[in-house]
């Protein structure tokens, strides 16, 4: 089965409680919205006069598209370095999306040298947040030991809950699969590794 980083575009999560979450206004809400439709309809440009702004002014939901943009050279020519720094403070800011993001520049090594271990704080840090992306790259770094031994429990784990977050076709398709090859006692193990996940509220579970 292929394995790739889920690099969950922000422009479509870019929502007004993502922008209010960070002490924006109704306007800032407005703006990420408006340039998230912008994006989605090839106006690549009117999204970045509407996201460099408020990415300027740091907020890290305007940081994480700005540094999209650059990673795919929609808008503004590519250009990783660009892309690492924008990532890089919307990540620092808190933002589940850039953290999700950065992580998944680390695992990959674009822009940046290779490093499971960065990857992994970065997809841990987004994971614990709630982001189902961040989940679902958590559940590929224990499967495949990326900078940690494997684990097929956590793997299940994190493909779970990041599955119950609805539209993660990938992550159904790895818990599935690692559900049909472990035991009955092993799969009560792992179903009770996503219920205690869940119930800490995502906290601590890695």
């Amino acid at each position: 089965m292929t394995v790739e980083i889920e690099m969950r575009k922000v422009f479509m999560l870019a929502l007004a409680a993502a922008a209010l979450a960070f002490g924006g206004t109704a306007a800032i809400a407005d703006n990420l919205q408006d340039g998230a439709r912008a994006f989605q309809g090839g106006q690549f440009n009117r999204a970045l006069a509407l996201w460099r702004p408020l990415a300027v002014q740091g907020n890290p939901v305007a940081q994480n598209n700005l540094g999209i943009m650059y990673l795919d050279g929609k808008g503004v020519p590519q250009n990783m370095s660009e892309a690492v720094r924008y990532l890089s403070l919307s990540a620092a800011a808190g933002s589940s999306l850039g953290q999700n993001n950065l992580g998944g520049l680390y695992r990959d090594g674009k822009g940046v040298p290779r490093d499971f271990g960065r990857a992994m704080q970065w997809f841990s840090a987004s994971a614990s947040q709630g982001n189902s992306a961040g989940m679902y790259n958590m559940g590929l770094m224990y499967e495949l030991g990326q900078g940690i031994k494997p684990d097929p429990f956590r793997a299940y784990m994190w493909y779970a809950l990041a599955a119950d977050q609805g539209n993660m076709p990938n992550a159904v398709a790895h818990r599935n699969a690692l559900w049909s090859r472990m035991t009955p006692a092993a799969q009560q193990q792992a179903r009770q590794l996503s219920v205690n996940c869940k119930r800490a509220n995502y906290k601590g579970c890695a």
